[in-house]
């Protein structure tokens, strides 16, 4: 079986949207969501130029961060519309949201030539087997994100990085 996993530089330039917006948050130790409008638009802009990138070079986008991206272009609509009870709903769900938006891209990615893994395989079976557990580990992900949403670290980070470990993870082994 082949399976080709993304060089590290596109894999990493792909998280420069969501870091650039929790960053501040890990600097201060808080959540306040209902003041990030303007860090959500710049987030979200930064989606276009980077997944841009990563496919004009030729490699796969990260299925977890194009729905962390969904995330950032939810909130950077809730705020540019002043939708309060949108803005309200975001606060509440901290990273929980960002969660919801990778299981729905998981769902659909199902479908695609790259599974949600994100990887090119020869093996469809591997391809399926894979993104199925990766799926699922979101969905405990996102369950783990929302009874912890007011822990920044452990309901907000901890899930996000061991999601996307757990996905290089997988590639790196079946690439071995």
């Amino acid at each position: 079986m082949a399976v080709r996993a993304n060089p590290a530089w596109a894999e990493l330039v792909q998280l420069v949207p969501v870091i650039s917006l929790a960053f501040s948050f890990l600097l201060a130790g808080d959540v306040d969501l209902t003041v990030a409008g303007p860090r959500f638009a710049l987030a979200a802009a930064l989606t276009v130029p980077v997944f841009g990138l990563a496919r004009w070079r030729g490699h796969a986008l990260n299925p977890i961060l194009v729905g962390a991206a969904i995330w950032l272009w939810a909130g950077a609509v809730v705020f540019g519309v002043g939708w309060s009870t949108g803005i309200a709903l975001l606060a509440d769900a901290r990273a929980s949201a960002l969660f919801a938006g990778a299981l729905a891209v998981g769902g659909v990615s199902m479908a695609t030539s790259h599974g949600y893994v994100g990887a090119w395989s020869d093996d469809p079976a591997w391809l399926r087997r894979t993104s199925m557990a990766l799926l699922a580990f979101t969905a405990a992900a996102l369950v783990w994100s929302w009874t912890f949403r007011a822990d920044l670290r452990l309901g907000n980070g901890l899930p996000f990085i061991a999601l996307n470990l757990a996905r290089r993870a997988l590639i790196a082994r079946a690439a071995g």
